[in-house]
């Protein structure tokens, strides 16, 4: 048995031999994506794979993670675009699907990392917080602080569908205090939408995945599907060459 075998991957406590956590019922035995990185991985000699968090999007991973140094909860988030990769027969290491595929996704690894380099400059209340990232597998990882509570959009569907007039006034307006930080450092977001604030159990709303490895990727590849959100995009971003 390994070092963490007695460690739960859905909410890192002790669980002893059990499959399945006394304390969330998190079941080792339910199906994993063959896409997602095996339970208990433990990347960089210090961060541990939990489960998945959320859906896998088309251009990444989102994992409930354990930082095994600092003994704490974080997320961890894999650039991994699955219509220009997949996973090495040892479940870990990406390979492109082709030679074309492969340049696409260097190209889109780079914008990847200059995001969590740019992100890790932020310290704001309402601006998701990066702690490190690191290149590992032939790809690239963000870790970021955990956050309990869900996105705005499962939020509304609890409160019925809408929201008081103040309390939708003030997500907002925090929402906006954070992005003219972004904004002042001369960046975009580019995809702005209730999936991507997240509102703490604390009631604080934290802008997510700026994504724009994502978007000059689909640009790069003219896929304007992946490039934005019908219902959420400004005019411009509908068009390749649309001035931001």
């Amino acid at each position: 048995m390994g070092k963490f075998d007695t460690l739960c991957p859905g909410c890192f406590t002790e669980k002893g031999k059990k499959k399945i956590c006394p304390h969330c019922k998190f079941d080792e035995k339910e199906l994993r994506s063959p896409l997602a990185l095996p339970i208990r991985f433990l990347l960089q000699n210090q961060f541990l794979v939990g489960r998945v968090l959320g859906k896998p999007g088309g251009f990444g991973i989102t994992y409930f993670g354990w930082d095994v140094k600092l003994e704490t909860t974080i997320a961890i988030k894999e650039y991994l675009p699955r219509d220009l990769v997949g996973r090495d027969s040892d479940r870990s290491t990406l390979i492109p699907h082709s030679d074309e595929d492969g340049k696409i996704f260097r190209y889109g690894l780079e914008q990847y990392l200059k995001e969590a380099q740019n992100l890790a400059k932020f310290n704001h209340a309402n601006l998701v917080h990066v702690r490190h990232f690191f290149e590992e597998n032939e790809t690239a990882y963000l870790v970021m602080d955990y956050y309990e509570g869900c996105n705005l959009e499962e939020y509304l569907a609890q409160k019925g569908g809408k929201l008081p007039e103040e309390e939708a006034v003030k997500i907002t307006l925090q929402i906006l205090d954070g992005l003219a930080v972004v904004h002042a450092e001369n960046l975009l977001h580019r995809d702005i939408k209730p999936r991507n604030i997240y509102i703490t159990k604390e009631g604080n709303p934290i802008l997510l995945d700026f994504g724009s490895a994502r978007i000059t990727t689909g640009a790069m590849t003219r896929s304007l599907t992946v490039i934005l959100t019908p219902g959420f995009a400004p005019y411009e971003q509908y068009y390749t060459r649309g001035l931001q």
